[in-house]
């Protein structure tokens, strides 16, 4: 089955692209050129940071802002896409040819959905992995990389260190949400000193097996420890202290941002993260959003649909444009509010997801269903 616009629906949906890249364009340049300040501001406070560097930095974040942007930019586009109709009474012209309002809000129902599709699939994959590179590029010019958490089919990796040392540990799994950690192994290394100039290389100093670790205050508490010392016979010890400037609030911080996580290897990574025995909440969270991304889409796009429908009766532009607002504002409050109940287990994530653009979308629809057929 091909699907097929009219001429006027043609026109609608011209009308809505051209106003979504001018839109879209505007967010973006006024957004980069903030954050390339930003980045100025505050990596180049701490060390030396160039414009182009700056620029480098938030062109690695541009993928995740046209995302986070399109929401927005699919309203505005639709509202000024109806205004423009409205202002040349085309739109008057078009209802009084017989055309109803399900066929002329076709095209930006479309648009939406194509664009939500794209987003979700192709776009934020892409956005994934420029974030991650960015967290990473930008770590690595504050120095501020020292301890990082990861998760892997063999268990949790964690990497903790100052400039002269650093201590790699593996932990089949986790429990109590990360403060013990179970099975452990730890590679203690040294930096290396070309003259008093720190290197990237490292030499090995010891191994320690234990079986447990526990996060305790300023250090992990290890049981039933084998500690192998080059050069000398394995010593066992019942407990051992290993120093960190971990806590049990800040650790899970340094696990993997759901931003840096692509939507295909999302499923993949909550299994981990799970069979680990970590809380997944967040990242559950994240894919359930992305699958509810083009119903949030087409919800934003017929809200200023919906609201140019009105503009005769409500007296004009400026009242259009601030209900309008209102109204976007409204769901991205809703939108936020639900995210975080997912994110932390207090709602299940599909419900946190998918309730804020079903609810406008059957809003918005009831409205319409409303208005055309009484």
């Amino acid at each position: 089955m091909r699907l097929s616009f009219s001429r006027i629906q043609r026109y609608i949906l011209r009308e809505c692209l051209s106003g979504l890249v001018l839109v879209l364009g505007v967010l973006l340049l006024a957004i980069l050129m903030i954050d390339v300040v930003e980045q100025l501001r505050t990596v180049g406070g701490d060390v030396k940071l160039g414009l182009a560097g700056a620029l480098r930095l938030s062109l690695m974040k541009l993928p995740q802002i046209m995302e986070q942007t399109l929401p927005f930019a699919i309203l505005v586009a639709s509202m000024l896409a109806f205004t423009r109709l409205n202002r040349r009474s085309e739109l008057s012209i078009i209802r009084a040819s017989g055309i109803s309002a399900w066929r002329f809000l076709a095209p930006i129902i479309v648009l939406a959905l194509v664009l939500g599709i794209f987003t979700t699939t192709i776009l934020n994959p892409f956005a994934a992995k420029l974030t991650s590179s960015f967290e990473q590029e930008r770590a690595r010019l504050l120095n501020d990389g020292r301890e990082t958490l990861a998760v892997s089919d063999t268990g949790v990796w964690l990497r903790q260190g100052d400039d002269t040392s650093q201590i790699v540990i593996h932990a089949k799994r986790v429990e109590d949400g990360g403060i013990v950690l179970i099975d452990v192994k730890l590679i203690e290394e040294e930096r290396l000193f070309a003259g008093n100039q720190p290197t990237n290389d490292y030499t090995f100093v010891r191994r320690i097996d234990a079986d447990r670790a526990y996060l305790r205050n300023g250090f992990w508490q290890l049981e039933n420890v084998i500690e192998n010392i080059p050069n000398l016979p394995p010593e066992r010890k019942a407990n051992l202290a290993i120093p960190t400037s971990l806590d049990a609030v800040t650790l899970l911080d340094k696990f993997a941002s759901p931003n840096t996580i692509g939507f295909w290897q999302l499923p993949r990574f909550v299994s981990q993260t799970q069979a680990a025995g970590l809380d997944a909440s967040r990242y559950k969270m994240r894919w359930n959003s992305l699958m509810a991304t083009p119903a949030l889409f087409v919800a934003m796009g017929l809200i200023g649909a919906i609201v140019c429908l009105r503009l005769s009766r409500l007296g004009g532009t400026s009242r259009l444009l601030a209900i309008g607002t209102l109204m976007a504002v409204g769901l991205y409050f809703f939108t936020q509010f639900s995210s975080s109940l997912g994110a932390t287990g207090a709602a299940p994530a599909f419900v946190a997801a998918w309730s804020p653009p079903l609810f406008v979308l059957f809003c918005t629809l009831t409205f319409l269903a409303y208005r055309e057929d009484g």
